[in-house]
């Protein structure tokens, strides 16, 4: 005989959980791409597009990131039931294809989530907060590729390869493999026409065509492989063999608390309200590079203007200010000597810029000891992306004769003479930076980053226990990031409904 149950599902956990908040969310969203990619497979699904991305963002969101897992979930979880409609659970394999099929629209269900909160009052996009944090990679921490190591190993095949043909100049890696093959392509047609058999083993003598034959392979094996290195590294120094897009940084959160380099990606997100509104991952371990194709990405998602970006002293640079300036964002970046001003032993050094007085009028500075530090010239420099910049350089020329020499000068010159160079446009954007923050509404700014920026890595790594990525290459960890930003968004958003808090959150001081 056999026994059957029939009762409600939802009867068995409160109206508040966070399961029934997932469902409406996602019944507001427009997913018809979801549809579309499915119906490129050829065969119906075993569940609905719609259902599957509830099933995947109630898992994140209650920290089950394992198919495996949620495929558990929904067999024995009563919740998982309920949202699959007390249909057939998917199996893992269904799961890891529907999230690696849904990937590429990570960036729309974000900014459709984001959407319904501005909608809400929850968001509004005026002061973007940003910060950056450094996640391990899902990949061995032996497996590097040094960049500096490869072009030494490079610099020394090139040079052996120079003096065995007796070349005038040490050619390009391009140019020498060309060379190389040439050879290698006679002495196998001569190998060919001779009946030339190889030898191998104890005992056996090699001819010199077998010889020079083994030798010009091997060169064109290591030429290939140093130049398929460097082309995967780009501008990096690092990477990983068995993660290409990982670069090993230097993490501060690591096992053996040493700041060890490991593989790694640079993960910069942008909160509003205490919700993520926009988060990506760079190879890049500098904050500095990233601050333009971040915000590129952002800006172009949403339609309201945003006022305000507020940053650490990271992300300040000439090129991050100038390109703010052009979006008409005001920058609240805090600068990188803004500490270093306030100390003591910085105010009495006197060869530092800042304690020079500038005059204006006739525009020359004045040192420690009321020498002139005239203007001598503009350099103009490029650096390695691309970025050109003005520097007007002051020079000293009765330096040789003061008593001072010695503690103003810290780099010692071929002339002995003090030089300053001074970036007027850099100065003038970081003044302005500086006198955002430090007014009371920048004050509070500085404050409402702090908490909700680094608040987010602390949530991810710690609340979530999210604190190594379980996939590989850039597109996949990008999309797991902002799969895990929407499951973050609905949380706060259950949290903020349960204690009956709704509306935008701005921390204010304590008064």
């Amino acid at each position: 005989m056999q026994l059957s149950f029939s009762f409600d599902l939802a009867n068995n956990f409160d109206m508040d959980d966070e399961v029934f908040l997932v469902h409406n969310i996602v019944e507001e969203m427009n997913l018809g791409f979801l549809n579309s990619a499915y119906s490129n497979m050829g065969r119906k699904p075993i569940v609905e597009p719609r259902t599957m991305l509830k099933v995947l963002v109630f898992a994140y969101l209650n920290r089950k990131y394992s198919a495996r897992d949620i495929e558990d979930a929904c067999k024995y979880d009563l919740r998982f039931r309920w949202l699959l409609n007390n249909g057939k659970a998917p199996t893992y394999v269904t799961i890891n294809r529907f999230r690696n099929l849904i990937y590429p629209f990570m960036n729309d269900i974000l900014t459709q989530l984001v959407e319904l909160l501005i909608e809400q009052g929850e968001v509004d996009l005026k002061s973007i907060y940003i910060d950056g944090t450094k996640i391990e990679a899902n990949t061995n921490k032996y497996t590097f590729v040094w960049k500096k190591s490869i072009l030494k190993y490079q610099e020394r095949l090139l040079d052996k390869i120079s003096k065995y043909f007796d070349l005038e100049e040490v050619l390009s890696s391009e140019d020498c493999r060309k060379i190389v093959m040439a050879q290698f392509n006679s002495i196998r047609n001569i190998c060919k026409s001779q009946n030339i058999a190889f030898v191998y083993g104890q005992g056996k003598r090699k001819s010199d065509e077998q010889r020079k034959y083994e030798l010009f392979s091997e060169w064109i094996d290591k030429l290939e492989k140093y130049e398929n290195h460097l082309e995967i590294m780009s501008e990096r120094n690092s990477y990983s063999k068995t993660d290409n897009d990982a670069t090993f940084m230097r993490l501060k959160d690591d096992h053996m608390r040493n700041g060890q380099l490991k593989p790694a990606y640079n993960i910069q997100c942008a909160t509003n309200g205490d919700y993520v509104v926009g988060i990506q991952g760079f190879s890049n371990p500098a904050d500095m590079r990233t601050l333009p194709v971040f915000m590129d990405n952002i800006l172009t998602r949403y339609d309201i203007k945003i006022d305000r970006i507020v940053a650490d002293s990271g992300y300040e640079s000439e090129e991050n200010y100038l390109y703010l300036k052009e979006n008409q964002i005001e920058a609240f970046i805090k600068p990188s000597n803004y500490e270093i001003k306030k100390k003591s032993k910085n105010k009495k050094d006197i060869s530092r810029k800042e304690n020079m007085t500038y005059h204006k009028s006739h525009d020359y500075y004045l040192c420690y000891n009321d020498k002139k530090l005239e203007f001598e010239k503009i350099v103009c420099r490029t650096n390695k992306y691309g970025f050109k910049s003005e520097s007007k350089v002051y020079l000293c020329k009765d330096c040789l004769n003061c008593s001072s020499s010695n503690d103003c000068i810290k780099y010692k010159n071929n002339s002995g003479l003090k030089r300053i160079y001074i970036s007027e446009r850099f100065e003038n954007l970081r003044k302005k930076s500086e006198e955002n923050i430090t007014t009371k509404e920048g004050i509070i700014e500085r404050m409402n980053r702090s908490i909700q920026a680094e608040g987010i890595f602390s949530y991810i790594k710690t609340g979530m226990n999210y604190s190594r990525f379980r996939h590989k290459s850039m597109d996949k960890i990008v999309a797991e990031m902002k799969l895990l930003s929407i499951a973050i968004n609905i949380k706060k958003l259950s949290n903020k409904i349960r204690s009956n808090k709704l509306g935008f959150i701005k921390y204010k001081e304590a008064i």
